[in-house]
């Protein structure tokens, strides 16, 4: 039962509602290769979400000022058999489809949910989701490491500290944001990201319908010596070039120039601004951003109301390491995560095994993503006039088309005084101007 107190949001709660994305959660299936004491389990699961009290609220966003209850009930986890199924895997991907459509209200909660799946051969499936109003991602691998630090142990196992996220109760980042309003630090961040963002376009959705075929993620490229030595460049390490490929991205799907993108990194989701030109290279590029995200790091991101940026349109990060191989003596592999993009696509890499794992979420075209970051990395000293943005489809359609029938030969003059305007624009290696195609433009 609720104790009735009612607390404020801190900052990151209210950034959450003003994002305004329908199904603010995310959450990730794991496989346990047993063996493993399903009880025990159960039971430490059950003690670690209750040490997590900042899980156990509701919220109140009717009114002037929104707030959350504190003290609901801890649940879960929920033990489901799926080893008797002819198809366990269908069973199981079943139910968790189910549960990602389901909403997660905040007047009533709970805003997360556990399931323990028994598999055949002694193996468990282990699904967790949180809505962002209670948790984050480097919370959610902090249940993990709990967990299975507390299952090891057993009852010796040691209490975290106070300040050890996500073990604190929901007081401690309210007082925390409020010490840090009454510093210098908020007026100095706030002329920081102020000044990156003004006069930055607002979210602008990509033209056109997306097919159903388009998000075909995710895709695999080798993390070689050229991919590593491109990451080292740019000063911002892999992320530098997954953000730089994002820009590019953005940019054949909307010929916008000046591309904000959001970079997700422990949890939370901050602006990377960057003026693409037809001369640049993509190494240039990913060293512009290492430049940024060096610089943003000093800095908490502030997002406001009736900023240019109130939503991300694109954004991706390098996803965090689990950190946790073993539950006892069984191994522990991440089988799938989820995060809901909203109307933008998000995109997550998994850096590991030589290779980059990348997860396009939201109506994204991951196809003619993989083509541009393949591209890039093989080539980075290629002016971005010259990447070839087009997937095998795209190109095939759009390659043989030649326009209409020629009408004869005509003094430039002509063709100028003939043509809509003047403009430039970069797609698939093409540098254009109404009236005139020059190809292999740098």
């Amino acid at each position: 039962m609720s104790t009735g107190e009612v607390l404020p949001l801190t900052y990151d709660q209210l950034a959450v509602l003003r994002a305004g994305v329908p199904d603010a959660s995310f959450g990730q299936y794991l496989e346990l290769d047993g063996p493993l004491d399903e009880d025990r389990f159960s039971r430490v699961l059950q003690q670690t979400l209750a040490e997590c009290t900042g899980l156990h609220s509701t919220f109140v966003l009717d009114g002037p000022e929104p707030g959350q209850v504190t003290g609901a009930p801890v649940t879960g986890p929920d033990v489901l058999d799926a080893a008797a199924s002819d198809d366990p895997g269908r069973l199981v991907t079943t139910w968790i489809d189910h549960e990602l459509t389901r909403p997660m209200d905040p007047g009533t909660g709970p805003l997360y949910v556990h399931a323990l799946f028994r598999l055949p051969h002694g193996r468990y499936g282990w699904f967790q989701r949180y809505h962002r109003l209670v948790n984050d991602e480097p919370g959610m691998t902090a249940i993990v490491h709990r967990t299975a630090e507390t299952y090891e142990a057993g009852e010796s196992a040691p209490t975290p500290p106070p300040e050890s996220r996500p073990f604190v109760s929901p007081s401690v980042p309210l007082t925390s944001d409020a010490r840090y309003r009454e510093s210098n630090s908020w007026a100095d961040d706030r002329r920081y990201w102020e000044h990156l963002l003004a006069g930055a376009p607002r979210h602008e959705t990509p033209p056109g319908p997306v097919s159903e075929n388009e998000n075909l993620g995710p895709f695999t490229i080798p993390a070689d010596g050229a991919l590593v030595r491109l990451a080292r460049r740019s000063g911002g390490g892999p992320a530098a070039v997954l953000l730089a490929a994002l820009a590019v991205y953005r940019h054949s799907r909307t010929a916008v120039d000046d591309v904000v993108v959001g970079h997700r990194s422990h949890g939370s989701t901050t602006p990377v601004r960057l003026s693409l030109a037809p001369q640049l290279t993509f190494d240039a590029l990913t060293r512009h951003v290492g430049l940024q995200l060096r610089r943003s790091r000093r800095h908490r991101f502030l997002a406001s109301t009736d900023g240019p940026v109130n939503s991300w349109s694109v954004a991706g990060g390098m996803r965090e390491p689990l950190g946790v191989e073993r539950i006892g003596t069984g191994a522990v592999a991440v089988v799938k995560r989820w995060d809901s993009a909203g109307d933008g696509v998000f995109v997550e890499v998994d850096d590991r095994d030589g290779s980059w794992t990348v997860d396009v979420h939201g109506p994204g075209d991951a196809q003619r993503l993989s083509h541009i970051l393949a591209a890039a990395v093989e080539a980075p000293d290629t002016p971005l006039a010259r990447v070839d943005v087009l997937g095998v489809v795209e190109r095939g359609v759009l390659v043989p088309v030649r326009g209409r029938a020629g009408v004869g030969v005509r003094l430039l003059p002509e063709i100028l005084a003939g043509g809509c305007g003047v403009g430039w624009g970069w797609c698939g290696g093409v540098v254009w101007g109404c009236g005139v195609v020059v190809w292999g433009v740098g």
